[in-house]
């Protein structure tokens, strides 16, 4: 049976999910939710969040839980680093993409006033002055790309591609990540969404 991704284009869950699916090599189909009003979905899953998979038959929600399914099945192209310690702050890293940074993306594109918009700024110069200390001198956060990179990319490029909002250009170690994940995933800007089948 085919593997059926339940994707919106926009969701930087989604997009997360198709690199990973793209660094394992493995062929999915996609169901754009968009096209139906979430109906395909909904009759699939019985809920509406993005993404969602169909297994083989089985339903898996979640981007951290469909990554790490597609990892325990797959193997191969690890999105995880070698060793315990590392795994567990990747693991960690992702979670606080996922659950921390996302509310930083909902902010500053929610944000209707100049107030709320500087704000919002505001709490994203606190986390890009992390993100340029965690990648200073590096290409990734371990030897090679994990779903740490990922889920991290996934938040900032969602600033590009909806947000309409770029990295302050002192962000140095921050923008040179932005631009290694670009070369990396083959996209022509940072302003295109990933959607390529394989790296």
């Amino acid at each position: 049976m085919a593997i059926r991704l339940f994707n919106s284009q926009a969701s930087m869950f989604c997009e997360k999910v198709r690199v990973v699916f793209a660094m394992k090599k493995l062929p999915y189909d996609v169901v754009d939710v968009r096209k139906d009003e979430r109906k395909s979905l909904i009759e699939s899953t019985g809920q509406r969040k993005v993404p969602s998979m169909d297994y083989n038959g089985e339903c898996v929600i979640d981007s951290t839980v469909i990554s790490a399914r597609l990892e325990k099945d797959n193997p191969a192209n690890s999105i995880y680093p070698e060793g315990a310690a590392n795994k567990g702050l990747c693991l960690a890293l992702e979670d606080w993409s996922d659950e921390v940074l996302i509310h930083a993306n909902h902010a500053i594109r929610r944000a209707e006033t100049s107030e709320a918009r500087q704000k919002a700024e505001a709490e994203w110069d606190t986390h890009f002055n992390t993100l340029d200390q965690m990648y200073s001198g590096k290409k990734f956060l371990f030897e090679r790309m994990t779903v740490a990179d990922i889920s991290i990319f996934s938040q900032l490029h969602y600033l590009y591609t909806t947000v309409k909002y770029e990295i302050p250009a002192q962000y140095k170690n921050v923008n040179a990540f932005m631009e290694n994940m670009r070369q990396t995933l083959k996209l022509e800007s940072l302003a295109d969404s990933f959607d390529a089948p394989s790296l």
